[in-house]
């Protein structure tokens, strides 16, 4: 999924020459306290909520008052993790694309990048996870998958945590079917131990937490 396939089809970005009251009427609209000002299809700059509410000058533009300096974009064919990643980084609820000759495309939302984000961990589909934590140097994706499939399943998505106080590991698989009884027991047998189990109801929860875990990975 690339940061393309994710602009917003309605956050509009500002014109230099905009007032404050306009930006913040285009903030409440959005739902953003940041937006990207962009001059003849090129990103100048970021005109943050905070900014526009506490301008004391009544003549004052978006020009004026907008960031400058160290302006964060991605290119219009990166992955959604560099999306996520800057977004963690920086602390934005959207991030500006551009195309490699610099040219404004348009902006990824937060609530798009999770969207794109659920959509590559199957979030939606049925089906349990389960989270093993073993040894850094036990860890093998062949022998995981192996296990899973020959109880009749299939992983639909996995990530690795590393501990940074331990050589300990997380590995979390969101797994294709809703009984898993077999597949908890052939990892007992290889000695896997199982961390947590997310079942029925509770699965919808697990994944908002692991999209958190995912999110604190990135900003290392």
């Amino acid at each position: 999924m690339l940061a393309i396939d994710l602009l917003s089809k309605t956050i509009q970005p500002l014109a230099p020459k905009d007032n404050p009251a306009h930006a913040l009427e285009l903030m409440d609209e959005s739902g953003i306290h940041v937006l990207p000002v962009v001059a003849r299809s090129r990103l100048v700059g970021l005109m943050r909520e905070e900014t526009a509410l506490n301008n004391g000058d009544p003549s004052a533009t978006v020009e004026k008052l907008m960031d400058q300096v160290e302006l964060p974009y991605v290119r219009d064919r990166q992955h959604v993790y560099d999306v996520l990643k800057l977004m963690s980084e920086r602390d934005l609820p959207m991030v500006p694309v551009l195309d490699m000759q610099g040219k404004y495309l348009g902006l990824v939302s937060e609530h798009e990048a999770a969207r794109a984000l659920a959509g590559l961990v199957n979030a939606c589909v049925p089906g349990s996870v389960v989270v093993l934590e073993m040894g850094r140097n036990d860890y093998s994706l062949q022998q995981i998958a192996r296990i899973v499939e020959e109880e009749g399943a299939r992983i639909l998505s996995m990530y690795c945590t590393d501990n940074p106080d331990s050589m300990r590991m997380e590995v979390t698989l969101k797994i294709n079917s809703e009984d898993i009884s077999g597949i908890l027991q052939a990892f007992d047998r290889f000695q896997y131990t199982v961390h947590t189990t997310f079942q029925g109801s509770r699965l919808e929860d697990n994944l908002r937490d692991r999209y958190e875990d995912l999110i604190r990975i990135m900003k290392m």
